[in-house]
């Protein structure tokens, strides 16, 4: 027998097995690489490999580890980042080169009232508005950070939203955008009213300065040697002087009430003798124009924590309005005053002529009136309302308005009967009074 031979053979055979081990181990191991490489990062490295190839398989394992771990900071990272623009309240969204939205965040489909991800479509064809899609444009084609504003009408509303576009190079991608919508809408609502009330207040004191003004030149040429004319000059001048001082102090009331800067004085009152008291102070006009006014309470425990002083000047500016702009024969005022639940519910209602409707959301607003002439006849500011709405809201209560042309006009005052703190008894009384009491002219 050739031992020569089967010795060769068996290395042969051997050699063989060993390839084939380390060829198999190679295959296996090249596997796993191609499962790391397609991100299959969750299974055991098992491979088996023969002792030369077992370094490889721990460099592969460290890097499924790594990567794994890379993968796991990117996801929490991304859920991070899509939480953040979940949150915010302006809306933001991405776009391509062809205008196309690539993400956008919850705050785009409230501002635009969306009930789906506008993802995936065109900015026309999310938001079917042309401005803005020539706003984007422009961003894009310029290259640097652009600003605008675009208006839109929404279910009979007007909002405005300012944009900012900037670049954003999107890998290796066609640059697009970033887009930040911020709603400045109530921005352009308070430029508005201070536009209107810087406007209202010029007016108001140009009129009587004018005529102080006129009649001042009258007298000064000579009209003092004209007794009659130079008093009824003066009559005139103290009437508008009077006006001015009026718009003055009505501009530091709503003013100090809407900025909450001075603190309300918080005592205890009685709503039904503070009723009474500022019927006391009308007995005059009251008299004079045959009216009636009458005030009506349930009884029981009617005192509330108020500001004694501005909430008088509530019921003197409603009172005084049912008065004024209800001037007619048999004018009929009733103040009526219940406790409802934990609040106190007064409702001034009279018989005059009443308010349109499409006057009514409106006569609470600074300088709003429904018959101008009429009103500046009778030295009104405009303002009365307003203050009326201010002071009750600073009180935690609420105010409201119901009337119909010829059916005369219901202001409804909700107030609630606790506040912040108790100071001292109110500084005024007046003798317990009857549920029903009638003050009439004449």
């Amino acid at each position: 027998m050739n031992w020569a031979l089967i010795a060769a053979l068996v290395a042969a055979a051997v050699l063989l097995l060993l390839l084939a081990r380390y060829f198999g181990g190679i295959m296996r191991l090249r596997a796993a690489l191609r499962r790391v490489a397609n991100g299959d990062l969750g299974w055991p490295l098992t491979l088996d490999l023969p002792r030369g190839l077992r370094a490889a398989q721990r460099d592969l394992e460290a890097i499924a580890r790594q990567a794994r771990d890379l993968d796991r900071a990117a996801h929490r990272e991304r859920s991070e980042l899509k939480a953040i623009l979940a949150s915010i309240p302006e809306g933001i969204f991405t776009v391509d080169r062809r205008l196309c939205l690539l993400q956008a965040n919850r705050g785009v489909e409230v501002m635009f009232q969306q009930s789906a991800s506008p993802v995936g479509r065109t900015v026309v064809e999310a938001f079917g508005h042309a401005a803005m899609h020539r706003l984007v444009q422009e961003g894009l084609q310029g290259g640097q950070e652009q600003r605008g504003e675009i208006t839109v009408e929404q279910e009979g509303t007007t909002r405005v939203f300012e944009l900012s576009i900037s670049p954003l190079e999107l890998g290796s991608d066609p640059p697009g955008a970033v887009v930040v919508l911020h709603d400045i809408s109530r921005i352009k609502n308070l430029e508005q009213v201070r536009r209107e009330f810087v406007a209202n207040v010029s007016h108001e004191l140009r009129t009587p300065l004018t005529i102080i003004s006129g009649y001042l030149e009258t007298l000064a040429d000579g009209g003092l040697d004209d007794r009659p004319m130079a008093e009824n000059a003066l009559g005139v001048m103290c009437k508008h002087a009077d006006r001015l001082g009026l718009l003055v102090d009505d501009l530091l009331i709503i003013s100090r009430a809407e900025s909450r800067s001075v603190p309300l004085e918080v005592e205890r009152v009685d709503l039904c003798h503070l009723l009474h008291h500022v019927v006391e102070q009308f007995e005059d006009p009251i008299r004079s124009q045959a009216a009636t006014v009458r005030i009506v309470t349930a009884g029981g425990d009617l005192t509330l924590e108020a500001d004694t002083v501005r909430l008088e000047q509530v019921f003197i500016n409603l009172l005084g309005n049912a008065l004024k702009y209800g001037n007619r024969p048999g004018l009929a005022v009733e103040l009526h005053l219940v406790r409802a639940g934990p609040n106190l519910e007064v409702q001034v209602t009279d018989n005059g002529p009443g308010i349109p409707r499409a006057d009514q959301e409106h006569i609470f607003e600074r300088f709003y009136r429904v018959h101008k002439d009429r009103s500046r006849e009778t030295g009104g500011t405009g303002l009365g309302l307003s203050i009326v709405k201010n002071v009750v809201l600073a009180h935690g209560g609420k105010v409201s308005v119901r009337s119909a042309p010829g059916e005369g006009s219901t202001f409804t005052v909700v107030l609630p009967l606790g506040q912040s703190a108790v100071v001292a008894p109110a500084p005024w009384s007046a003798a317990k009074k009857t549920a029903t009491e009638e003050t009439s002219g004449g």
